[in-house]
């Protein structure tokens, strides 16, 4: 890529038992219409149950999509049915080449649905599914700087986080998501990237990114290699991921009905960071083959409609032959960005008050602990672990110093360790240590499974691709020829 353009982007098995019981937490629930409210992203959330149980849909709560726009015509963005006012406050357009504010490429409204649809063209007795978003009352503010081919440069999003900061009173922006990104080419603390997200927070808007879909070593699987035969590329976190500040967001998927059973999607980047090793990602949420709103004649509809489009035979009863126009399907850590996004949208309705280091803290503290089937954990891949809304909205901890994503440090001996002078972040309601102690990391098990990330007594990194070394990147290309700015491979299109 020009250094200019980004790209887009056994029983701890998965550790569910930390905060509520799974039957509990995460039951199918009715919706209007008899339609199903437990689609991917707001069932194996706990998005349904903030809706159902605490009367939560983000009403008054503005989330800026900064991407390729939002189409704020779709029904599903309207504060009602056909007629009533669009829920996409304001459309400002900062991409280069491109006359409107509207999404000519596709992939901010998807990003926009998962946020904030409210099911208007799949509720009701025709249908027996409803496509919610997480918050699905939120308001959007559609900040377009990727064009019709999901390019843009960085000094375009740049200009888009400004602008949200500007008209971050005016319009109650709360929550930027970025589902973008480019290859960490620089240290956070000079990426000018970086340093705009940075702004933001300090600003008081909770950010949320994208990790980066390149969690694969191979395009192929090997046998007997890790994940899932396509071996793991640590270090492969996006900028502005890699910043210590944002709540960076890993992809899950789902194998079965039961949520147990959902894996990490092998093309998620893993942490850390590249140059700072920041550990990274914050968090990890649905993200695979996520259906959500599509917007008609943009380039991914025109070009991919044949095969991503949702079928009417789908979701509706009687359904005409041939495929819906409202609905699409995406796969990336760009679908799991959004439902992080709308869970702040959740928090921040419930509590006004709370500051983006309070929201990214409880996020983390309330995650239910996730690992490999095998029951191995890796903090690099899960992050603090698979996001938990309810129990999110339960958590009472509060970040009373910024809540830095913490960095890692090697030893004399191979093994590696949380720095520990960067891993506290305040206290909870019994001034007890939130995450990690001010005097230590003896209760890293608490958010990871145990002290020691890697190395000799536990080994999570692949032996081949050793992080600290000098020639681990000697093989991968920082700054190419492509100018992608968001993921249209066949990974985002196709999942997994």
């Amino acid at each position: 890529m020009r250094m200019n353009t980004i790209k887009h982007n056994k029983h701890m098995r998965h550790g569910i038992a930390k905060t509520l019981s799974a039957t509990a937490l995460f039951a199918t629930l009715a919706c209007a219409g008899g339609a199903r409210a437990d689609e991917f992203t707001v069932g194996r959330s706990g998005a349904d149950i903030a809706n159902s149980q605490y009367g939560l849909d983000g009403s008054g709560v503005t989330v800026a999509v900064i991407d390729s726009g939002v189409a704020p015509g779709r029904w599903d963005l309207l504060s009602g049915g056909s007629g009533s006012q669009s829920r996409v406050k304001f459309c400002v357009n900062l991409a280069a080449n491109s006359e409107t504010p509207y999404d000519q490429c596709g992939h901010g409204t998807h990003v926009g649905g998962i946020i904030a649809g409210n099911g208007c063209n799949s509720t009701g007795d025709s249908y027996f599914r409803t496509f919610y978003g997480v918050a699905r009352k939120a308001n959007l503010i559609s900040v377009k700087v990727l064009d019709s081919r999901g390019q843009g440069t960085v000094s375009q999003v740049i200009q888009g986080i400004q602008w949200t900061i500007t008209n971050k009173l005016q319009y109650n922006i709360r929550v930027i998501n970025l589902s973008l990104g480019h290859p960490v080419g620089e240290s956070y603390t000079t990426d000018p990237l970086c340093q705009a997200v940075e702004a933001a927070w300090k600003a008081g808007i909770v950010v949320v990114c994208a990790a980066g879909n390149d969690g694969r070593v191979t395009s192929g699987t090997t046998p007997g290699a890790g994940n899932e035969g396509y071996g793991t590329d640590y270090g492969s976190i996006q900028s502005p991921g890699n910043d210590p500040f944002v709540i960076t967001v890993g992809a899950m998927k789902q194998i079965s009905a039961d949520r147990n059973y959902d894996r990490i999607a092998t093309y998620s980047s893993r942490g850390p960071s590249r140059l700072d090793y920041v550990m990274k990602p914050d968090i990890v949420a649905p993200g695979n083959k996520v259906i959500s709103l599509n917007s008609t004649n943009s380039g991914l509809s025109n070009t991919y409609g044949g095969s991503n489009l949702l079928p009417w035979s789908a979701y509706a009863n009687s359904a005409p032959s041939g495929n819906s126009p409202y609905y699409f399907r995406l796969s990336g850590t760009s679908m799991a960005a959004p439902v992080v996004s709308g869970a702040a949208a959740l928090m921040l309705q419930k509590y006004p008050t709370l500051t983006p280091d309070t929201i990214k803290a409880r996020l983390m503290i309330s995650a239910d602990k996730w690992a490999q089937p095998n029951g191995a954990t890796d903090p690099c891949t899960f992050g603090a672990g698979y996001l938990n809304i309810p129990a999110a909205l339960n958590c009472a901890a509060v970040a009373t110093i910024p809540a830095l994503s913490p960095g890692l440090l090697p030893d004399p001996f191979g093994n590696v360790y949380v720095d520990p002078s960067r891993v506290i972040w305040g206290t909870d309601v019994n001034g007890t240590r939130v995450i990690w102690g001010v005097n230590g990391v003896n209760d890293l098990r608490v958010i990871w499974g145990t002290r020691v990330i890697w190395g000799t007594s536990a080994n999570i990194l692949d032996a081949s691709r050793v992080i600290w070394g000098t020639s681990v990147w000697a093989d991968r290309v920082i700054w190419g020829t492509a100018s992608s700015a968001v993921d249209l491979t066949s990974t985002a299109l196709n999942g997994e």
